[in-house]
């Protein structure tokens, strides 16, 4: 074969060197389990382990350019809980036919909206990994939480507790489940180990204590009554 050959077929195999070395992503299947306290002061598993976050960490990527959402809609967020990546903007719509004033007084990221009319949007970027609890400084009910979290690979638990988490490097990855029942901020951690084009599984276990969503308003006071759009207590 003459040199002039041999160009373009050294050509076509020092390309196809990188993708032949790149690890594929593999996978994590799993299930959360939640203990409740029942009335005889011992735990019993609860039937519905929805709104739990599973993430993993140990490694970074970029935010997504899609903005997420979280609207408030009868006097309630929607969703409840909102995973996202560090970086990544969030839109508060108002959707409802009253004034609302979103807010978060939490350490990982303090911020608040003002007072938003329906229609009305407002939009803040969350830089920093952290579990933020967000309320409304109007209606005390309205509770919600954001977990910014380092990577993509995150899911929110269906009914059952299951999830699965995609297009995670090999390796071995520390793995968390946050629920913001969880009066103290408990998060189960445990390790799971991922191969190249493979399912690993994961089970996590938390215990429910929180018995109420009671908080302060965004000058860390209690809240007392005060009008909303409508002109009206809330």
């Amino acid at each position: 074969m003459g040199s002039r050959a041999l160009k373009p077929l050294l050509l076509v195999l020092l390309l196809a060197a990188p993708l032949a070395g790149a690890a594929e992503p593999g996978r994590v299947e799993g299930v959360v389990e939640i203990s409740v306290i029942g009335p005889d002061g011992k735990p019993q598993p609860k039937a519905d382990r929805s709104g739990v976050v599973v993430y993993l960490t140990g490694y970074t990527e970029e935010p997504p350019a899609e903005v997420a959402r979280m609207s408030q809609r009868d006097k309630t967020f929607f969703p409840s809980v909102l995973p996202i990546v560090a970086g990544q903007k969030v839109e508060f719509e108002n959707k409802d036919v009253v004034l609302h004033n979103v807010f978060s007084r939490s350490v990982a990221r303090k911020f608040d909206a003002g007072k938003n009319r329906p229609g009305e949007k407002y939009v803040e970027t969350f830089k920093k990994t952290g579990i933020i609890d967000v309320y409304c400084d109007i209606h005390e009910q309205m509770v919600a939480t954001l977990v910014v979290v380092p990577n993509r690979a995150f899911a929110v638990t269906d009914k059952d507790g299951r999830f699965v988490l995609r297009g995670v490097p090999p390796g071995r990855h520390p793995i968390f489940a946050v629920h913001r029942r969880d009066e103290k901020s408990d998060i189960s951690r445990a390790e799971v180990v991922v191969e190249a084009g493979r399912a690993s599984t994961a089970t996590l276990r938390l215990v429910e204590t929180r018995v109420d969503d009671s908080h302060l308003d965004k000058r860390g006071k209690k809240y007392g009554p005060r009008p909303d759009y409508s002109g009206k207590a809330p």
